[in-house]
């Protein structure tokens, strides 16, 4: 059955937002003009009555023998070859969302639920989520966590208002560095950042605070009792600061999935688990070898699914000096 797998690229589904803007494009992606995209969901297998965006969640093959099948589809006929030890979704599906995020304007403060709220609550989701910084203006920051002292009352009285705001931390988005953001941190992505973002299969996101008279933007739903319910005070993620030169090293290792960074400019080792994985392609340009001398040429924003039933004859080679995150599946 394995034979019958391969490198998997998928068709990207761009979702337009009122904060998102154009830098997308500098990583490959087909804008329309005029209109404004904040995420392009690259690896997504959500059903659609958990998509809380006005589009499908499903992304396509779009090479080879496979083209226009969904992650489920696949799923359901290969299993383990294409998952490796991971398993799917209880509906089968891929059990990974990998995005890349342009913030032309701040995000909500927003939290996801976590496990304990996803228990009272079937409806929601449970979302934990990192994000890899590709990009951020000079001064852009990023919002994780409360401040030391603030209380629940203290939240309670500032949601939906600017003064939530005042209440976060705030730390500097530094091109190259990494952070993971549990579910049940308050947190959102400040302007003028683009991130590659890595989480659990969900869309579910409580709104605390939207920025819409700033922005002067349309009022949007907010969900100012499921997200205190959701909140953990104690959450106060840290930056993994950016590594210079060449070399590889884990950002992230959790219950769900894990982050290898790795840059160089000549071939690129993988890590040696069986783990099916994604890869995505930061800066540069890289060449993916399978097969009989078959091969992929990814650019900065290419993303590509290798199935775990390939992973020991895969071979990677950066043409140029080159950035890739390898996420594997738990």
């Amino acid at each position: 059955m394995s034979s019958h797998l391969y490198p998997l690229l998928l068709e990207p589904i761009l979702v337009e937002k009122p904060w998102g803007g154009r830098r997308l494009e500098a990583l490959g992606k087909q804008l329309p003009e005029d209109r404004y995209f904040g995420e392009s969901w690259e690896v997504a297998d959500l059903p659609d009555l958990v998509v809380q965006a006005p589009h499908l969640g499903r992304t396509q093959v779009r090479n080879g023998l496979h083209a226009g099948r969904t992650l489920q589809s696949l799923i359901a006929e290969f299993g383990s070859d294409l998952l490796g030890p991971a398993s799917a979704t209880k509906t089968g599906d891929f059990p990974l969302l990998v995005k890349y995020l342009d913030a032309r304007e701040h995000l909500s403060v927003q939290v996801h639920p976590n496990a304990e709220y996803v228990e009272r609550d079937p409806g929601a989701r449970l979302k934990t989520e990192s994000w890899y910084i590709v990009a951020a203006d000079p001064g852009a920051v990023l919002y994780l966590g409360f401040c030391e002292g603030v209380s629940a009352e203290m939240v309670q009285e500032a949601v939906g208002t600017p003064n939530m705001v005042g209440l976060l931390r705030t730390l500097p988005a530094v091109p190259g560095g990494f952070v993971h953001v549990p579910a049940g941190t308050a947190h959102a992505l400040g302007a003028g950042v683009l991130v590659a973002e890595i989480q659990t299969p969900s869309d579910t996101t409580f709104r605390m605070y939207d920025w819409a008279e700033e922005y002067s933007r349309p009022e949007r739903s907010m969900h100012l009792g499921a997200g205190l319910a959701a909140i953990d005070l104690g959450q106060r993620p840290e930056l993994v600061e950016p590594r210079t030169g060449s070399g590889s090293r884990m950002l992230i290792s959790n219950q769900f999935y894990w982050v290898r960074e790795t840059s160089g400019s000549n071939r690129l080792m993988l890590g040696s688990s069986t783990d099916a994985r994604v890869l995505s392609v930061i800066s540069g340009l890289l060449r993916v070898f399978w097969g009989d001398g078959e091969s992929l040429l990814l650019e900065a924003g290419g993303t590509v699914v290798l199935p775990a039933a390939r992973i020991a004859e895969v071979v990677v080679e950066a043409v140029n000096e080159t950035t890739i995150l390898e996420i594997g599946l738990r």
